[in-house]
């Protein structure tokens, strides 16, 4: 397995298909002595492990989804705050 310059790396086919995972999945990502581990959030082995990536190990976040929602939020504000202001004018 190779890691680009981003540090990125493709996980094989093969374990891909056996694990279930598909792109827009989130994984765990973690260190243990002298490897690194994934895990599919969808087989977490020890829920423990996901609690503690909530204080300073990296956190398992849709950021796409959190954008999606943030964006609707903002659109129905701001279509709200137009009705109001035409209501006004």
């Amino acid at each position: 397995m190779k890691v680009t310059r981003k540090y990125q790396v493709t996980i094989p086919e093969s374990v891909r298909n056996k694990l279930g995972v598909q792109i827009g999945d989130t994984l765990i990502v973690k260190s243990e002595d002298n490897q690194i581990i994934m895990e599919s959030n969808k087989h977490i082995s020890n829920p423990s492990d996901a609690i503690w990536n909530l204080f300073g190990k990296s956190l398992n976040i849709d950021a796409t989804k959190l954008v999606e929602e943030s964006w609707a939020k903002t659109g129905s504000l701001n279509q709200k705050k137009r009705a109001k202001n035409r209501r006004v004018s």
